[in-house]
């Protein structure tokens, strides 16, 4: 397939290195020039440094007929223009995107939009559901690839409980989509604060789960 992949950091990171594995012919557009020169250098691929909001990027880029766009601007609003702009001016066969409110993911479906994505509402409806299991793993398909969401509830003796998450050098392998602490749901920053009963939900290939499970479940001093 060809594919473009629309701003995103660490996100950006995984989708790029599980496509690469199938040998797809990737587009990567990031308006950040620190994020552009990571991806770039990480997994040895041109980056076009440019604004995926705006339609002049996806003239420059020459993105007719591709077949995915995959957006992960920090914005609703932004993902959505990216998205739309790619499939109906650029004829780009299909579009899905991540979105911070779950409220839009019908408003956006509705809008042409073919899978907007609302990590922290599946998450969390399925971690409600599952409250006593201590660790759950689930695979999503995305494509031709596996992406595998991990939930592991944080217990005392853990070293990373009472930690913030910008102290806590996490497998580069994985992502902190959100953490479940009852009855809310919570966005992570670096300034959150890992606490006792926390579920953490991660994002990472299938291969890399085990690493993440002993990382976690690590004891402290």
């Amino acid at each position: 397939m060809r594919i473009i992949i629309s701003g995103g950091d660490k996100q950006a990171d995984f989708v790029i290195r599980e496509f690469k594995k199938t040998g797809n012919t990737l587009l990567v557009i990031n308006g950040d020039e620190k994020e552009a020169n990571y991806l770039s250098n990480q997994n040895e691929i041109d980056v076009q440094l440019s604004d995926p909001s705006k339609v002049f990027s996806y003239r420059e880029a020459s993105i007719e007929g591709f077949d995915l766009i995959i957006s992960l601007l920090e914005k609703d609003e932004d993902n959505f223009v990216a998205c739309s702009i790619a499939k109906k001016i650029f004829g780009v066969k299909k579009a899905i995107c991540t979105v911070q409110n779950p409220d839009n993911v019908q408003l956006f479906e509705a809008m042409g939009i073919d899978s907007p994505i609302s990590a922290s509402y599946l998450l969390a409806e399925r971690i409600k559901g599952e409250s006593n299991i201590d660790s759950l793993i689930k695979t999503l398909s995305l494509e031709h690839d596996k992406i595998a969401i991990t939930e592991i509830r944080i217990k005392k003796d853990y070293a990373i409980a009472g930690k913030v998450l910008k102290d806590i050098s996490f497998p580069q392998a994985c992502n902190v989509c959100c953490i479940y602490r009852d009855p809310t749901v919570i966005i992570p920053r670096g300034t959150t604060q890992i606490l006792e009963d926390d579920t953490l939900v991660f994002a990472s290939s299938t291969i890399d789960q085990d690493e993440i499970l002993t990382f976690v479940k690590r004891k402290g001093a």
